[in-house]
């Protein structure tokens, strides 16, 4: 398996030694590297698996940077490096969120083997923890407000029910059992969209697929609101890479539901763009609906963030932060198309392959 690596350091030599130290190790490597702190924080490439940072940089501080790197990369394992050791600047950085230190002198194959492995595990524990930390948050703020609502309405009509029941009124008693199947599906779908926005760390086998098999897939769990919509659901292209198959369709699931949800007057028409790129795959859904205003393309991925123009519209606001979640989990990007004048397209980048759940040297 390629791990790929970021060096940060303005010492041209250093670089050349890490970079030759990395070279000598049994499995691939890839090696990018940046001399300084707005260097690095520009780089575009996709996340790395470990950041060797340099304390000393011309333009900042290596620890200032641990916080801003480990935001942008949560999953990656930061080593902070010095040319003298010092355990007042390893105490600093790893309290700021560097997994290890690593005197320059100390520079060997066997003590980077060490970072590699033990640090690629530590952080990807970190995320975990932190995600499962993130999902209790939502989990509470469901039970608080979500869940209480169609609780309270399945109470008070019971208690309707009751009432009509006792005055012997057919029509109002069918009537209230409609009302409460509806809040009972509503409840039934808030728990099943929090169930699959929590539980990704259950593990499913990888396997490869086509892209045909994955949108065919999520056509079949939505045959019925396709058939009641009339919506047209095309595919265009094709891709075949390896991914958890059940992940996948649910992505494909949430958007292409979301597209009929917010179709408007008109029948929903959902094209679904499939495409093979180097190392990667990219899935796009477009279709032709009310679209999501520019000032809200760059949020709607996060838990509960709804349209003001949603609010009529049944959701729990879970959907896209899970899709979000699958794309992480499999070290992709996921982003809504900034161009866009009519409908909405969503993009998706995946891997080929994706990385394990945990890295080891």
């Amino acid at each position: 398996m390629t791990l790929s690596f970021l060096v940060i350091d303005d010492d041209a030599g250093d670089r050349k030694l890490l970079r030759r130290l990395l070279g000598q190790r049994k499995d691939p490597s890839e090696v990018h590297e940046a001399v300084n702190a707005e260097a690095a924080m520009a780089c575009d490439l996709p996340a790395p698996d470990m950041v060797f940072l340099d304390y000393m940089l011309p333009d900042a501080s290596g620890a200032d940077l641990i916080i801003p790197l480990g935001r942008r990369w949560p999953r990656a394992a930061i080593c902070m490096m010095t040319g003298q050791g010092d355990e007042e600047i390893a105490k600093d950085s790893i309290q700021r969120g560097a997994i290890d230190y690593l005197p320059k002198r100390n520079l060997s194959p066997a003590a980077l083997d060490r970072v590699i492995k033990t640090g690629c595990k530590l952080a990807r524990m970190r995320w975990q923890l932190d995600e499962q930390r993130e999902d209790l948050s939502v989990f509470s703020e469901v039970l608080v407000h979500d869940l209480k609502a169609p609780i309270r309405s399945m109470r008070f009509l019971v208690d309707k029910l009751n009432e009509d029941l006792a005055e012997g009124t057919a029509k109002d008693v069918r009537r209230d059992v409609q009302l409460i199947g509806k809040s009972a599906d509503r409840l039934n779908d808030l728990v099943t969209s929090l169930a699959g926005h929590v539980h990704f760390d259950h593990e499913t086998a990888e396997e490869e697929v086509t892209s045909d098999e994955l949108v065919e897939a999520a056509r079949t769990v939505l045959l019925e609101e396709i058939e009641r919509t009339g919506a047209k659901v095309v595919s265009k292209g094709r891709a075949r890479f390896t991914c958890h198959m059940p992940q996948i369709v649910q992505l494909l699931q949430n958007l292409i539901g979301n597209a009929i949800k917010y179709a408007g007057d008109a029948p929903p028409h959902i094209t679904i763009h499939c495409s093979e790129i180097p190392e990667e795959v990219r899935l796009s859904v477009e279709d032709k609906g009310i679209g999501v205003p520019p000032e809200y393309r760059q949020t709607i991925f996060e838990p509960f963030k709804r349209l003001p123009v949603a609010a009529a519209i049944p959701g729990t606001g879970l959907g896209l932060a899970t899709c979000r979640k699958v794309v992480d989990r499999h070290g992709g990007r996921i982003w809504c198309d900034e161009g866009t004048t009519e409908g909405t397209a969503i993009h998706v980048v995946l891997p080929r392959r994706p990385k394990p759940l945990a890295c080891t040297g």
